[in-house]
């Protein structure tokens, strides 16, 4: 297996996971510390490019839409442009250091990153504030599902189904353990349809059933791992010494897989499986869990897209690079 760069885009800053987002055709990346820009997956082919949004605490695409939280001062921003032609539609001002960033049921749903701020939301066509806590929260980062969003309190093991427009509570669990602290990666992880992932701190994952409220420890989880990542109905667990394949349910590893550096993305394509370390390394896997080949394509990446049956977007050091692989 060979991996072929198709093209790249320069985006003079380091690679951090928060500041690409893909959709569709369109790939929205932060550039230069002060722009977002529009780029055709295809091609690489810049299409927008919208000045004043200094290092954004989130960036997203739902609904058609690219939303992104500008930290300016005092006051960030939450911006929101059409994906496709990169208009601003709106604008919204932020209490200050606002992070997090969920979009569901037509409501962008932002803060409570590290207890700075209250937990609030705006509309998504207008960008008018619906409802906002009246103090500040400490939540892990929010993730949307089925029009609701999932919030996790920091320090505890309680978890929200809350409704985005009215910030109401639908639905509310407690895991056995306090979640994962902040800036560990994400907490929540889309198992399938009916299943979500949430990490705990002592480094156990737990499977939420969310018609049935029913919570259980993910089997065959190692002890040291760090990063965990879902792709193809995989659990991928970083152990620091390569990568744990799981298939939820079974304790017996399904494959296990060398990779030099910490695990910063895993996507399911046509020919298998593609892992990415925070080193610069790619590794294709095949369906039964062998390697198919591996190489350097950056000295650093953040983050790992997958946009084609067999291609991939790689942010890696100061440029976003289009990986097509090739038996």
């Amino acid at each position: 297996m060979i991996f072929q760069v198709r093209w790249r885009h320069s985006v003079h800053q380091r690679a951090y996971e928060t500041r690409s987002a893909v959709a569709g055709e369109r790939v929205v990346v932060h550039e230069r510390s002060s722009r977002l820009i529009g780029l055709d997956v295809r091609d690489g082919g810049v299409r927008w490019d919208a000045p004043g949004c200094r290092w954004p605490g989130a960036l997203t695409i739902a609904g058609g839409r690219c939303l992104a939280i500008a930290q300016w001062q005092p006051h960030p921003w939450l911006l929101c442009f059409e994906v496709i032609a990169g208009e601003q539609l709106w604008r919204a001002e932020l209490p200050p250091t606002t992070g997090h960033l969920a979009v569901a049921g037509g409501a962008a749903v932002v803060g409570g990153w590290r207890g700075y701020t209250p937990l609030g939301a705006h509309d998504l066509g207008t960008g008018s504030l619906l409802w906002r806590t009246p103090e500040r929260v400490a939540v892990e980062t929010p993730y949307a599902v089925d029009g609701h969003v999932l919030v996790a309190e920091t320090g505890t093991g309680r978890i929200r189904r809350i409704d985005a427009r009215t910030g109401g509570d639908i639905a509310a669990w407690r895991l056995p353990e306090p979640v994962l602290g902040v800036d560990s990666g994400p907490v929540f992880l889309p198992l399938d349809a009916d299943r979500v992932l949430i990490r705990g701190v002592s480094r156990a994952v737990w499977v939420l059933c969310l018609p049935t409220g029913e919570i259980d420890r993910l089997p065959g989880v190692p002890e040291d791992t760090g990063a965990v990542r879902v792709a193809g109905g995989l659990v991928w667990c970083d152990t620091g010494e390569g990568q744990v394949a799981l298939e939820p349910g079974t304790a017996a590893p399904w494959a296990r897989v060398p990779l030099y550096g910490r695990l910063v993305g895993a996507v399911a394509v046509e020919s298998g499986y593609v892992l990415a370390s925070d080193q610069g390394k790619l590794v294709a896997v095949d369906p039964g869990g062998a390697v198919l080949g591996q190489a350097t394509v950056d000295r650093r990446i953040g983050a790992l897209h997958v946009t084609g049956r067999d291609r991939v977007l790689v942010m890696g050091k100061s440029e976003l690079l289009a990986v097509d692989l090739r038996a």
